[in-house]
Parts: structure tokens; sequence; C-alpha cells
């Protein structure tokens, strides 16, 4: 059995009953199982984590996209996080006896049928890109729907697959192979947005002079619903950076800012061995194999 795990981001995330609509049409199109569903309405957003073989996968996300096109209009959408579409970004990773070829083809074959049953420009992203410029997400929404609506889509912006055009209601989206990625969200105490923001900044910088943090992406985000602000993370090399590294250094930031962690929060699913070395990160532990957790043990030998 190949398994895949695919985390579809839509753009919604207020409105309970689309949400609702959503994950009850992905998880009744075949045998992909739902792991999670996460939802905020500061970013609109709501994040579904599927796991199933690659057919399976490819049911759930376009009986998603019927509904989020036919219910989502971005024309009337707000939120704090960038998005270029009603499904904004489909990522697919490869979890059990696949490869990222795989994911790859699975890719290929989903935006295929996004462009063709729903008339959606379709851009593919980091291991499924077709030009090195492609592979960064940032650079593929950057401007928004907003700027991606205001002229034909032609020359850099021209799509991979699908129309010259934006939808009118759903925009584009944007699908790709990648690894291992965590969601990974730090929350301050204060309604003030520079903090978090200084932060953020800190910690691109850092990556970007190549003295740590690789491979992690980082935003300010408003969430004035709960009176917080949020250094929003994507840790796209957990090998290289735990969870708990980017927790410690937001901490010590915003404390020497005189601003309080309210807490953090983790969007979809991680994997046991990410979870396992921030863990040990936290107490100096050296990594310990997973054969060691008794439950992982039990599951491997005595089920």
């Amino acid at each position: 059995m190949k398994l895949i795990q695919c985390v579809p981001n839509f753009s919604e995330g207020c409105r309970t009953e689309v949400i609702g609509a959503i994950r009850g049409a992905m998880e009744s199109a075949g045998t992909a199982k739902l792991i999670d569903c996460s939802w905020d309405c500061d970013h609109n957003r709501c994040v579904i984590t599927m796991l199933g073989e690659p057919e399976a996968i490819r049911d759930a996300v376009i009986a998603g996209a019927a509904v989020a096109v036919k219910l989502i209009d971005l024309r009337e959408h707000k939120g704090e996080h960038p998005r270029i579409g009603a499904i904004d970004v489909v990522p697919l990773t490869p979890v059990l006896n696949c490869t990222m070829e795989d994911c790859v083809a699975l890719s290929y074959e989903i935006g295929r049928e996004l462009a063709e049953r729903f008339e959606l420009p379709v851009y593919f992203y980091e291991q499924s890109a077709r030009s090195e410029r492609r592979k960064n997400l940032a650079i593929v929404r950057r401007g928004g729907f907003e700027l991606l609506r205001e002229s034909p889509l032609i020359g850099e912006r021209a799509p991979d697959m699908g129309p010259n055009a934006a939808h009118p209601t759903a925009g584009a989206t944007v699908v790709g192979a990648r690894g291992q990625l965590i969601a990974y969200n730090v929350n301050l105490g204060t309604q003030d947005i520079a903090p978090a923001q200084e932060i953020a900044a800190k910690i691109r910088q850092i990556r970007d002079e190549g003295l740590g943090f690789v491979g992690v992406k980082a935003l300010a985000i408003n969430l004035r619903s709960r009176r917080l602000t949020q250094v929003s993370t994507n840790i796209t090399r957990p090998e290289c950076v735990s969870i708990y590294e980017v927790y410690k250094f937001v901490e010590k930031e915003a404390e020497a800012m005189g601003v309080e962690v309210a807490g953090s929060e983790l969007i979809g699913a991680m994997r046991e061995d990410a979870m396992i070395a921030s863990f040990c990160n936290s107490i100096k532990l050296p990594l310990i194999p997973t054969s060691r957790i008794l439950d992982t043990w039990i599951r491997s030998n005595l089920s």
C-alpha cells in the first residue's frame, strides 16, 4: 500500500457550515482518511490533513475543490493569510511505500483535473515546479488574488495548466509535492503587531544569512478575535530545526520586548520522529530511537 499525505488549504475559516461541507465531501469521496481539520477566522483559512493511497487522495481533493469553488467567493474574502485561491494550495508528501516522484506524478494528475473540471489556473510548486522560480510558494502567491485577477495571466504569470485568467470567484490553485513540513505558531499576549513582525523578520534574517533556522518561514499575523498577535512559522526542514528551537527563540525575543507568550499551536499533523527530536532537544537528551518509546514498540511488535 502506498500512503500519501495531502494537506489542502482552503480560503475559509469563519463559516463553519462551509468548512463542514468541504470536510464532508472529502471524507465521503473514498477511502482517504481525515487526520485533522484546523481553521481560524483571523487567518480565514482551513487546513485539512488527509492520508490515503494516490487515487483516494485525488478523489478527496477534487471533491473538496468542487465544494470550495461553489461556496467560496474570494471577492468577499478577507483574512490575514496570503492566498490566491479558494482551494489555495495542495501539498502532497510521501509517507509510506512511495517516492517523491510518485507525489509529483499525482500533483500533475490533480492539477490537470482542477484545471479542466473547474477552469482554474494551476501552478506547480516545490518538487513539482516546472521552473526554479516557482519552487517558492511565496513567489507564486505574491500579490494575492487581487493582483491575480487584474490582468491576463501571461509571461511570468502564465499558469502551468488551465486558463490564462483567474477564476472570477475561486482564483487559482497551487499544487505540488514536497517534504515533511510542520506548521507551528507562537501566540503573543499583545495586540501590538510590531513585536511579532520584528521576531518574524529576525527568523528570516538568521535563515537568509545561513546562521540557523534552515528552511523556516515566518510571518506576523494579527489575531484580532483573540486580542493576540502571532509569529506563524512553517518548518520545512524539521530534520534541521525543531519546534522547540522556534518556540524558545520567539519566547526569548518576546520577553526582551516585555511581551509574554500566550501559547503555541500545531496546525495539522507532524511525524513522530520530529516530536521526539523536539522533546529531546528541550531537555538536552541525546536523540532516542522510536523503538525506545513504549507505545511505538507495542504497536510494532504486538499489534
